[in-house]
């Protein structure tokens, strides 16, 4: 945080304040996803559905057993993704019968944009940092003067700098807070959350993170690192070991994906209108003068990743980390580069927090693990939105796994818990998705608003929220209720079982007002949905006296 305090030395200064712009962001009104777009699914006819039991009937049920339910997901026996075998097939769901050739949300509009790097949000704000800190720009300058793609950026964005800027303000009130031991009630929680950033992740010197990352290569010895050359780096053999046939290739890096610890995983072919434009780790300033190519050798990605700490995240946001989910899937990634590599194969890891080429959700669809969500980000069956992916980019052939459509998009259309209960405001409430986005009309995140509720939750480093992840009637531990759930609903051509569910889950569960999630120096009440886990709490092990309440549910 320091290159972000002398930024905020300069942002404070009376004389450098910026006012408020004219105008407001004016987003295009596009019509409304076309029903016919929507890919056929192979379910029940409503004859045979209602006859097998009734919709009704089977929602009826499932909500009277709603005290049960809410029990067995408060046992430490029930967590997803940490099944009795390696493959998960004792607890996964079978896509097989959803599978289709495009994901909602993903048909095509419009003319199909590439994603700029400034269209990543950490990275555009590291470059405006880095912009106020040099001196060339301060904000009473006017965004007008903001130079090079980051200005470009925000002038095509009207009010979003501000938006930031005072995030930026923000984040010093909150590492004041924690300076100031305010926040003794999250010593726990923020050790847990530094041991697993600190203790692997991100070193400054660029030396021994996991994996191993060109961009700290490059960094090291100033020397530009390509693709060319980083991906092959370390393959001693002269020809790549063969495959007997695309589908081996695919049976084994999947179940060598679950032997390195992850709960999913889906292959897919790499598609460049994901990948973004003038960014390339291991080149100066991480290739932001790469232009749009794409390396020769990137053929397929795998795509991986395992759930955040299930009672940390119910109990957000100072409680939560997504560190702890993001730690493994990048040490997976690390191991499968690493795998790859030794069979003779190129091989590139894409990994959390931001050593990507890519945007990691629209390949996390392609590859069938699950569908965008009104919250911006991408739900899979087994774990809702609890979900933090990796990825390995490599040339060899696969056996694709085709989209998936289990109606998890059509729940969004109806629940909007995530809207209400989001602190900043930063999800959008529409009945359909209107926004088009580089060609494709989905529900829109104001990232901006999102990082203002980073920046301003207790946290001790300003990084997540996660109420929206906490609070979604998918994101549920591995119960028999939520197993029955998520088969029956995607075979339910009625949509009557969903709309039992979202009843049962607006009745039977405790939700704050958003407000009450914000700090307290904030306004808010550092509310939880449900109260931390025994092993969070800091006084049952440290010698601190209790002057906080929980909000949460027991």
């Amino acid at each position: 945080m320091s290159e972000e305090q002398n930024a905020l030395d300069i942002i404070n200064d009376p004389k450098n304040r910026m006012s408020s712009p004219d105008g407001a962001d004016k987003q295009p009104e596009p019509e409304n996803i076309d029903q016919e777009q929507k890919p056929a699914k192979k379910a029940f006819s409503r004859r045979n559905f209602l006859k097998f039991g009734g919709v009704a009937a089977a929602a009826a049920t499932v909500a009277g057993a709603g005290g049960a339910g809410f029990a067995i997901g408060r046992s430490d026996d029930a967590y997803t993704g940490y099944g009795q075998t390696y493959q998960g097939g004792d607890q996964f769901f079978n896509r097989e019968p959803f599978r289709c050739d495009v994901p909602a949300m993903m048909t095509p509009v419009g003319e199909v944009e590439r994603p700029d790097w400034t269209d990543y949000l950490f990275l555009r704000l590291a470059a405006l940092v880095k912009i106020i800190k040099s001196g060339e720009w301060n904000p009473g300058m006017g965004v007008d003067k903001l130079p090079g793609p980051v200005g470009d950026h925000y002038r095509a964005r009207p009010g979003e700098l501000e938006i930031m800027l005072n995030s930026l303000q923000r984040n010093i009130k909150r590492s004041e807070a924690w300076k100031n031991g305010k926040n003794k009630k999250y010593a726990l929680a923020g050790a847990y959350n530094m041991a697993l950033r600190k203790g692997g992740m991100e070193f400054g010197d660029h030396t021994n993170r996991i994996p191993a990352d060109p961009q700290d290569e490059y960094e090291r010895t100033k020397k530009p690192v390509p693709p060319e050359d980083w991906d092959f780096r370390g393959i001693w053999r002269k020809e790549p070991m063969e495959f007997k046939s695309p589908a081996h290739a695919s049976k084994l890096i999947k179940r060598m994906a679950h032997q390195f610890g992850m709960s999913l995983v889906g292959i897919t072919k790499f598609d460049p209108r994901f990948m973004f434009k003038n960014v390339m780790r291991g080149m100066p300033d991480k290739g932001q003068k790469w232009g749009d190519k794409v390396p020769e050798h990137w053929k397929s990605i795998i795509v991986f990743g395992v759930p955040m700490n299930w009672d940390g995240t119910y109990s957000a946001i100072g409680y939560s980390t997504s560190f702890d989910a993001y730690f493994r899937s990048r040490c997976a990634a690390s191991l499968m580069e690493q795998f790859i590599k030794e069979l003779g194969y190129p091989a590139r890891a894409q990994f959390p927090g931001h050593n990507y080429e890519i945007m990691m959700s629209p390949y996390v669809q392609l590859a069938g693990l699950g569908q965008y969500s009104r919250a911006g980000v991408v739900m899979v069956p087994e774990l809702g939105a609890n979900f933090r992916p990796a990825a390995v980019v490599t040339n060899i052939e696969f056996e694709y796994d085709k989209p998936i459509d289990v109606k998890m998009a059509d729940f969004c259309l109806k629940c909007k818990i995530c809207a209400d209960n989001c602190p900043s405001g930063a999800i959008p409430h529409d009945d359909r998705p209107k926004t088009v986005v580089r060609g494709f009309k989905r529900w829109k995140l104001d990232e901006e608003k999102c990082y203002s509720q980073w920046a301003g939750g207790p946290t001790q480093d300003g990084l997540g929220c996660r109420v929206c992840i906490g609070v979604c009637p998918y994101s549920r531990k591995n119960t028999w209720i939520h197993t029955i759930s998520r088969e029956i609903e995607p075979r339910d051509p009625t949509g009557m079982f969903a709309s039992g569910l979202l009843a049962m889950q607006k009745n039977f569960f405790k939700f704050n007002e958003a407000e009450d999630y914000r700090s307290e120096w904030d306004g808010g009440k550092e509310a939880n949905y449900h109260n931390p886990p025994w092993w969070l709490r800091a006084e049952n092990f440290l010698d601190v006296e209790k002057d906080w309440e929980y909000h949460g549910m027991e």
